[in-house]
């Protein structure tokens, strides 16, 4: 019996976690980077607002355009609408690591921003104001 209800609770919580990340529209979910500062707040299907902190403490907050591309796993954040020379970011939906994309000498490439376990999936009710408690 124990086991059972052991196994219910870990679908529960799989499931649910899964689904997050099998659909397209990340509306109302925020993604929240503590040790930084940073957040990704997914402001309706196609549009986030970027919550940054730099090394003063100062916050700024950009809106960007997203687009989910489930069969890489990624999100993918645009400066521009559905404009991939305008990337930005790029979050890999397994692991939750921000890539940061840069021009180079080579063209566009990505460097790892924030790497694997520094940043998890909220539930803030006003995210600007919990990150300007935070500091």
């Amino acid at each position: 019996m124990k086991k059972n209800m052991y196994f219910l609770i870990f679908l529960i919580f799989y499931t649910s976690s899964a689904a997050t990340f099998t659909k397209k529209d990340f509306s109302n979910n925020q993604l929240f980077c503590p040790t930084l500062l940073w957040g990704f707040e997914f402001i309706s299907s196609n549009r986030v607002k970027i919550i940054n902190t730099d090394l003063n403490k100062i916050t700024s907050i950009d809106e960007y355009y997203y687009d989910v591309d489930l069969d890489l796993s990624y999100i993918n954040i645009f400066s521009n609408e559905n404009s991939i020379r305008n990337r930005v970011y790029s979050i890999e939906l397994n692991s939750l690591r921000v890539d940061v994309w840069t021009m180079t000498g080579g063209g566009f490439t990505t460097r790892e921003m924030f790497p694997i376990g520094l940043c998890k999936f909220v539930k803030i009710n006003n995210f600007i104001a919990y990150v300007e408690n935070l500091k």
